[in-house]
């Protein structure tokens, strides 16, 4: 219930400030008059990087598997010949926390993943930092489907 508060109330507050810039109301003033918050236009945003392999049961790399950061509108990688991957982005939506997911668009593996709680340093205005984390994955073989019992032979 929280977050759905957090959410509409950024909606809404978005809402209002754009109606009243349009209005030619601002939030900052140039330092004269009573006004001395500077103008800084923008939302807050981060930089995040995650990057591993995505190996199969034996500890081999798996190519071809599709990463991505769910809830994020942004691009998915896909691992090398060595099961590596990389997921660079710069976010404006500065999560709690971001669940990466590993999908074998093959078929042959089940997928997995992982809740991520970001800890931007390095921040300062708008940029609120970056975060790096390396986070490996271990796909399971999906398992035979058995037969349906009308395809068996007496």
């Amino acid at each position: 219930m929280n977050k759905i508060r957090k959410f509409l109330t950024s909606k809404w507050c978005a809402m209002l400030s754009s109606l009243l810039a349009v209005l030619g109301f601002a939030a900052c003033g140039n330092g004269k008059n009573d006004v001395d918050e500077p103008c800084l236009y923008g939302q807050p945003y981060a930089k995040f990087k995650i990057e591993g392999a995505v190996l199969n049961e034996d500890g081999k790399g798996v190519e071809g598997v599709q990463v991505y950061v769910r809830d994020y509108y942004g691009d998915t990688t896909k691992t090398d010949q060595q099961g590596k991957y990389v997921f660079n982005a710069e976010s404006f939506h500065l999560y709690n926390n971001v669940w990466v997911i590993a999908e074998d668009m093959n078929g042959n593996y089940k997928s997995d993943s992982v809740s991520v709680t970001p800890k931007y340093e390095g921040g300062d205005g708008w940029f609120s930092g970056s975060y790096a984390t390396t986070h490996n994955f271990t796909l399971k073989k999906k398992s035979e489907e058995p037969a349906p019992e009308g395809d068996k032979e007496n």
